[in-house]
């Protein structure tokens, strides 16, 4: 169960970089609509790295699923937690009431979003050269 901790993060990052090679080597073009960066392309890397990407928030939730503990133990009575994400374009947004959240997660979750913002900095860049 650990190695599924890896198999998201590593999907989304090989996809990732499949769409920015495919973008600097004039496959596909970023567009920015509004405040969003829109990437479109016609080859064949680009459209692997689209895939790739999409499998990598497939598999997001079995990595996720992959930190939680095998054995919570018996719940108090009349005590809950809940929480949730929403994903707004590459920004998730996690709340929840649980005061267990390890450090872990927390690193996990910080690194993506500094990866998502790293990425979407490259394409802006790579756009403003072409």
């Amino acid at each position: 169960m650990r190695g599924l901790r890896w198999i998201s993060p590593t999907l989304i990052a090989v996809g990732a970089a499949a769409i920015a090679v495919a973008v600097a080597a004039g496959g596909a073009h970023v567009a920015l609509v509004l405040v969003f960066p829109v990437v479109y392309g016609g080859s064949l890397l680009f459209l692997a790295g689209i895939g790739v990407l999409v499998a990598g928030l497939f598999t997001l939730p079995l990595a996720a699923a992959s930190y939680g503990d095998a054995s919570p133990g018996p719940a108090r009575p009349g005590t809950f937690s809940s929480g949730g994400v929403v994903v707004l374009g590459p920004i998730p947004i996690f709340w929840g009431s649980a005061s267990g959240v390890s450090r872990k997660v927390r690193f996990a979750v910080a690194l993506a979003g500094a990866i998502a913002l790293a990425i979407v900095v490259v394409l802006l860049v790579l756009a403003g050269r072409g």
